[in-house]
């Protein structure tokens, strides 16, 4: 007679960590393309590749350059080969969670530095003309009798700034456009730590989507994702506001001597930041889960949550990684100057903030999933 035996339950340490498969080979290729990185700054630190490593990280400033890009390259090869073990199925959960906290720690905040938050200023001021454009051309295109005040308005818009301010004009973009030309390869480094500790924390979410504690921690982050999504849109706020005062008599924090090519700069920071709350704020209204009806090609359709996750995880990312070198440049000013620069340049609370604001968006669009509901249309129609 045989006897059957039950088989034993797999513990948290046996379970093997499930992560999307997408996922798993964004972090091979990032990981892949940061140790090689890292291995070339440490064998040839002249070569000045891609513009040489961050200046002034944390890793820097503890292990000293070469220990820092060599810890780079030896964390950033473990990564491959954990995600690529993941990818198998063989890797223990507690021994992903373990290797995605050393990608965060060592890519994402050992790494970062002062260039990390100017990429952020850099890509959101440079947005701002073709955001402009696509407004005015959807609202020409969508409303017939605003065509022609719209396009009135338009040119006057550009024969003023032409007249009274084309040199201020040509004297910004002669400083910008070299300016950024000259920062693409500090952009493109910046740009892929970034990638490389969001996308190894975003793996780090999904192998604990499972866990109870998580999953209530969840459930709480969307019961309260509106007043989190408030406090991460409420962020750039007083930088966005600082900047709008180049404009007036009273410059706040402005260099001497102000001219007005530099004055019209703030402006396009400042309308960089309104962007970014805008953006937030539709983390909690409608046009955020539907696009609304005035955009082209995707008008009315559902917003993919990943288009909203994406870049806003992202983004969280890099203020949050940015945070630790902000406080470590400012460490050297006054008490009074180091809290006027943690309120202008919030980085300890945004990048937290909006990480938690995105999560409850996931899980308030999980909700409605769900319940098969699609999502609130009202006001999108009105859009």
């Amino acid at each position: 007679m045989t006897t059957n035996t039950p088989a034993p339950s797999l513990t948290d340490t046996d379970r093997p960590a499930a992560a999307p498969r997408a996922l798993l080979l964004a972090a091979v290729l990032a990981s892949a393309l940061i140790a090689l990185l890292g291995a070339a700054w440490a064998l040839a630190p002249d070569a000045d590749l891609l513009g040489g490593p961050p200046d002034r990280t944390p890793l820097e400033l503890l292990l000293g350059p070469t220990g820092a890009v060599a810890t780079l390259a030896a964390v950033s090869l473990l990564g491959v080969g954990a995600a690529l073990t993941a990818l198998s199925r063989r890797l223990p959960r507690p021994a992903l969670l373990t290797v995605a906290a050393a990608q965060v720690l060592v890519a994402g905040v050992g790494m970062g530095s002062m260039s990390t938050l100017s990429t952020a200023g850099y890509l959101l001021a440079l947005a701002m003309p073709a955001v402009v454009g696509l407004l005015v051309v959807q609202v020409i295109r969508r409303y017939p009798r605003l065509r022609v005040p719209v396009a009135g308005i338009v040119v006057i818009a550009l024969a003023a700034g032409a007249l009274f301010l084309g040199e201020a004009l040509l004297d910004l973009a002669g400083y910008l456009l070299p300016a950024f030309v000259a920062e693409i390869p500090m952009i493109s480094t910046t740009l892929l730590l970034v990638a490389g500790g969001a996308l190894w924390a975003a793996l780090a979410a999904a192998a604990l989507r499972s866990d109870g504690s998580a999953a209530r921690l969840a459930a709480r982050v969307t019961r309260h994702r509106v007043p989190l999504t408030l406090v991460a849109a409420a962020c750039p706020l007083p930088y966005a506001l600082i900047r709008l005062s180049w404009l007036t008599p009273w410059p706040l924090m402005a260099p001497d001597g102000l001219e007005l090519s530099t004055r019209l700069w703030g402006l396009v920071l400042s309308s960089g930041s309104w962007l970014a709350v805008v953006l937030t704020l539709g983390l909690i209204l409608p046009w955020g889960e539907r696009f609304p009806r005035w955009m082209p090609v995707v008008a009315g359709r559902e917003v993919p949550i990943a288009v909203a996750v994406v870049p806003g995880g992202a983004v969280a990312a890099l203020f949050t990684f940015a945070a630790v070198p902000m406080l470590v440049g400012a460490e050297m000013m006054t008490a009074a100057d180091r809290l006027l620069f943690a309120v202008t340049f919030p980085c300890w609370l945004w990048g937290p903030a909006l990480a938690l604001a995105v999560r409850g968006y996931i899980g308030h669009r999980r909700d409605q999933e769900r319940r098969g509901s699609a999502p609130e249309v009202a006001g999108a129609r009105r859009a």
